[in-house]
């Protein structure tokens, strides 16, 4: 629906565009038509103005143009002699006529132009001339102004549709963010609410058979999750609104981030009957963003979790290396195919086997936080004998 409407505001953009642009060329051609025509009509009597002014006689005017002399004192008139009939009935009669310029028909739907004056000496002239060539350059004009035009109107449709494009581009562009967005928010909160349903659950059986002061260390467990989903929440809306700024430049302890995701992940993983563990011998100090780590971590433990078969195990080792933070996930499920470690980190592409999401939308997210923390993800395994996803940072 939404490419449906950009596309129709494209295409309306388009027209609208081009139609504007189509109505100026269509206004400047018939202007450059009007003036045109009028110059060369102008030219036209001023050429049998000088005709009249400079003959002698009737039997050599230019071609196209035929003259007419009537002498003072008498009724005759001369014409051209190679004056049609008509012509000559014409310029007959134009002689008697005042001094000014006129047009009339000359038969076969022919048009003449006829300009009488009258000398000093007092003889009465006329010269007539045909409009056929002038109407013919007025057409060849019309048609080169129309080329012209047409030409005009594909280049305007082009360089519309152009605009249109880089106009609507930024509306694709936030189409494509907003869907982004609610994609990673769907993802990210979907572990976070399953680890408070698992839990309430399991409180909710407990409450039943044990004390309620046996049960604090479990609503401890209950707010922490719900104090994680905010983060979650809090991050993901950070992420929307400058997903391209640098990420908090603090130190983090990642051992201590690992013992909570492991922690959170607990209930989770013992529903799947699944054995979470961490091994961290100390501190871990990375700089960066504390709940995006903690975002990363989940994934990954997520990740591992729904491919562990029941009975299985996940293992959380935290260690130092060469100036490095490792931050190492392993299970024992059904592994992965190495020749599928491209397509591991594409957005929404998805695994054959498991409950959880080896490949998608988590595992680009880690990778994400990785690329933030200027750090990288290495994956190891093979098929039936587990896998292992590292994030490898920076040691702060």
């Amino acid at each position: 629906m939404d490419e449906a409407r950009l596309d129709r505001a494209r295409r309306t953009s388009v027209a609208q565009t081009a139609g504007v642009i189509g109505i100026v060329l269509l206004l400047v051609g018939a202007l450059m038509f009007v003036l045109t025509s009028r110059q060369e009509s102008r030219a036209l009597d001023a050429g049998l103005t000088e005709v009249l002014a400079a003959a002698e006689d009737v039997d050599d005017p230019p071609p196209g143009q035929f003259l007419a002399r009537q002498r003072p004192g008498t009724a005759a008139v001369e014409v051209t002699r190679s004056a049609s009939p008509e012509l000559v009935r014409i310029l007959d009669g134009a002689v008697g006529r005042p001094p000014g310029r006129y047009e009339t028909g000359a038969g076969d739907d022919r048009r003449v132009r006829v300009l009488v004056a009258r000398r000093a000496d007092g003889s009465r002239w006329a010269v007539a001339a045909d409009l056929a060539p002038l109407r013919r350059r007025q057409g060849q004009l019309a048609v080169a102004l129309l080329v012209a035009e047409l030409a005009g109107l594909a280049g305007a449709l082009v360089a519309a549709a152009l605009l249109a494009r880089r106009a609507v581009a930024p509306l694709a562009t936030a189409l494509t963010l907003q869907r982004r967005f609610v994609a990673d928010a769907s993802h990210e909160l979907r572990t976070p609410l399953t680890v408070l349903h698992t839990r309430a659950q399991m409180l909710a059986r407990r409450a039943r058979s044990q004390p309620a002061d046996r049960l604090t260390d479990q609503l401890d467990q209950l707010v922490a999750d719900t104090r994680a989903l905010g983060e979650v929440v809090e991050d993901l809306l950070v992420s929307a609104a400058a997903e391209h700024q640098p990420l908090p430049d603090i130190e983090v302890d990642l051992a201590e981030v690992a013992r909570e995701v492991v922690a959170s992940m607990s209930a989770y993983a013992r529903e799947h009957d699944v054995e979470l563990r961490v091994e961290a011998a100390g501190p871990a100090r990375v700089r960066g963003a504390r709940t995006a780590l903690r975002r990363a971590l989940t994934a990954l433990v997520d990740n591992a979790v729904g491919h562990t078969t029941d009975g299985g195990h996940v293992t959380v080792t935290v260690t130092r290396r060469d100036g490095q933070v490792a931050a190492a996930v392993a299970d024992d499920g059904v592994g992965l195919d190495p020749a599928a470690a491209d397509r591991l980190f594409e957005r929404f592409a998805h695994g054959t086997a498991g409950a959880g999401r080896r490949f998608g939308l988590g595992l680009a997210l880690v990778q994400h936080v990785a690329r933030a923390h200027r750090g990288a993800v290495e994956v190891a395994g093979a098929p039936g004998r587990g896998a292992t996803v590292t994030l490898v940072l920076p040691a702060a």
